[in-house]
Order: structure tokens, then sequence, then C-alpha cells
């Protein structure tokens, strides 16, 4: 059940980073912030990793990454974003 809603907020969060025309993306904002709170999703960290925990409070239980993925540092040493790599947990 709970990588069942995983799975879909992955396949939700792709969508709205391969989405360029604004309206669409804030209506897939809206979306994913409903279906966050419907599901009791909380996302905690921020880039380069972005845990994902499901439940309230003290009770809420790891069930996943975002991990921002890079390329090889170039010339200037600055790193092009590249995409994302997307982690279940094992039960």
């Amino acid at each position: 059940m709970k990588t069942q809603i995983l799975k879909t907020y992955f396949d939700m969060h792709k969508a709205l980073t391969k989405e360029s025309q604004f309206n669409k993306k804030v209506e897939l904002n809206i979306k994913i912030s409903n279906f966050k709170k419907e599901n009791d999703i909380i996302l905690r960290g921020n880039e380069p990793l972005i845990e994902i925990f499901i439940g309230k409070g003290l009770d809420s239980e790891f069930i996943g990454q975002i991990v921002y993925k890079y390329a090889k540092k170039n010339k200037q040493l600055t790193c092009k974003h590249i995409g994302y790599e997307y982690k279940i947990k094992t039960l």
C-alpha cells in the first residue's frame, strides 16, 4: 500500500519535472500538494537528497528518497543537473 502511494508520488514528480508550461506546472503542483495531504506524505531535506516519510508527526515512517544527479565538474567547476534518482526503501 505505502509503496504504491510512493510510486504514484514519484510519477507525479516526474511529470512535474518534464512539464515546461507554467499553467500546467501550477496545476500539477496543486494536484501533488493535495495528494501529499491526503496520504500524509512528509518531505524532509533539500537538494541533493530529499527523504520521504508517510505518517503523522513522530509516527511517520521512512519509505523513500529522491536524489538529485549531477554531471562531472567542468572547467568552471560547475556541475550541471542531469536528473533524479528515485529510491524506494526495501521492506
